[in-house]
């Protein structure tokens, strides 16, 4: 993560004028930026693979505020949606603190490119709570009737739970699963779509490497299972 930082100090605006023998204290800033590169096997979304079962380069950044807000971008590269190569999601959230409990309320526009879909938003609402060494986070995805989503909706809910389990020659080693369920738009013509998912990751020098067995209960052959390999690098 890249920190901002502002310097405050004084210096001599003539000769002879005597310094402050104490110097001005540094003051953190308070935006926060972070970004990370990713290179996956295969992009999947709610475990559909959105890339035809091939490799993807994805780009996050993301500018956090002390007081909760955050603002940032997301683009990968694809295909799917009505012939799109790459898609862009512009998101916003404000972030409220209960205690161990955080509540993330937020908008997400996403628009595709090299093809002829329309962008589409997102309303996102998550709850993350830790429950001894597991980290569990609650989301939910609404998508309101659009054009570009053929005035339908879109729903999806997901619970998520990562877990530290110990160290592989030093380096750490976290295990994650998932479970989501979609109707509508979001279930891709079956009317309601259940995924999941299971994993590993480790991270080393900075540079977190993974692997996940990633499947949806779909009918056909985007209904396949596989497992995903990445490797992301955070800044």
């Amino acid at each position: 993560m890249l920190e901002s930082i502002v310097l405050s100090g004084a210096t001599a605006v003539a000769a002879g004028l005597k310094q402050d023998d104490d110097a001005a204290p540094r003051q953190s800033s308070p935006f926060h930026v972070s970004a990370e590169l990713v290179l996956v096997s295969d992009y999947r979304r709610n475990g559909v693979t959105q890339s035809h079962g091939d490799p993807a380069l994805q780009g996050r950044f993301e500018v956090r505020h002390d007081s909760g807000w955050s603002v940032g971008a997301f683009a990968t590269s694809m295909h799917g949606r009505r012939g799109s190569n790459a898609q862009l999601v512009l998101f916003g959230s404000r972030r409220f603190e209960f205690g161990e409990t955080d509540v993330n309320l937020g908008v997400s526009t996403v628009s595709f490119f090299g093809g002829d879909a329309d962008p589409f938003a997102i309303a996102q609402a998550s709850v993350s709570h830790p429950f001894g060494p597991v980290d569990a986070t609650f989301s939910v995805n609404y998508a309101p009737p659009q054009e570009a989503l053929n005035d339908e909706h879109g729903l999806g809910v997901n619970l998520r739970a990562r877990s530290p389990l110990g160290r592989v020659n030093g380096a750490p080693l976290t295990a994650a699963a998932s479970i989501g369920w979609s109707e509508a738009e979001f279930a891709m013509g079956a009317g309601t779509k259940l995924d999941w998912s299971a994993g590993l990751s480790t991270e080393i020098a900075g540079t977190e490497f993974g692997l996940t067995y990633v499947d949806n209960d779909l009918d056909d052959d985007r209904g396949d299972a596989g497992l995903v390999f990445s490797i992301a690098h955070r800044f």
